[in-house]
């Protein structure tokens, strides 16, 4: 029997699953801000950990954004059991994308998500956004190396982030096709033991080589890999800072 692996790409529609700190009525913002989370997590985790204090520290006119990523890791198959289990019980988190880090292979890559938000985004600035409002993508760990590959989507749709910013993750330099035209920076906890941090470090001076002119890397002394203390601080602060 021959069997090939092959890829074939194709338009589809997808309802992303959103956490708000707005309910999405006819009203129109003047800032929009994108959370994706990490692997295995959820909109709902970085909402809670990141959104809540942009909230706080953003105009009221500021519309946050956190969608839950495309693919579903289940815990258990859901048709295993008699016993009614919640979305909790089943699912321990969702992914943007899959990569097998012993083959250096991606079964599902970046473009797929890239492509399925930028639809969205775009949806999402056309019915909330007033024109021309500006608009962030932050991302932590998987959300984090996803970030400029969907801002590079963006961009060939003429929608350009006002800033993005990567958090505890390596972005991926030597599959970004262009050198990003809006100010990206990269925030690494110096004890991150999930993250290759001196090759992060090595893949972003590779991006200013090429001609990076906004934005910079910033290591966040004595911080491991998850999201709390100094780097959601430093995180907040760039955020909230003006061009």
């Amino acid at each position: 029997m021959k069997c090939f692996d092959s890829k074939v790409e194709a338009q589809g529609l997808y309802q992303f699953q959103v956490h708000a700190n707005h309910e999405l009525k006819e009203r129109r913002f003047d800032r929009i801000i994108f959370l994706l989370h990490g692997y295995s997590e959820t909109g709902f985790k970085i909402y809670k950990r990141l959104g809540v204090k942009l909230d706080k520290l953003i105009g009221s006119n500021t519309l946050i954004l956190a969608p839950n990523a495309p693919f579903p890791l289940p815990k258990a198959f859901p048709l295993s059991t008699n016993e009614a289990k919640t979305k909790e019980e089943l699912l321990q988190g969702f992914a943007w994308y899959f990569y097998h880090s012993a083959t250096n292979e991606f079964l599902i890559d970046y473009k797929v998500p890239a492509q399925m938000l930028t639809n969205y985004i775009t949806e999402v600035l056309d019915l909330y956004a007033t024109e021309k409002a500006p608009f962030q993508i932050i991302g932590y760990s998987q959300g984090g190396y996803l970030g400029p590959f969907l801002a590079q989507e963006l961009v060939k749709s003429s929608l350009v982030p006002e800033k993005v910013i990567a958090l505890n993750c390596s972005i991926r330099s030597d599959l970004l096709n262009e050198v990003p035209s809006y100010p990206l920076y990269q925030l690494q906890g110096t004890e991150d033991k999930i993250i290759d941090t001196k090759l992060a470090f090595e893949r972003f001076e590779k991006l200013k080589a090429r001609g990076l002119k906004a934005g910079e890397f910033q290591w966040i002394e004595g911080v491991d890999h998850f999201l709390k203390g100094d780097l959601t601080e430093a995180c907040l602060k760039i955020a909230t800072s003006p061009q």
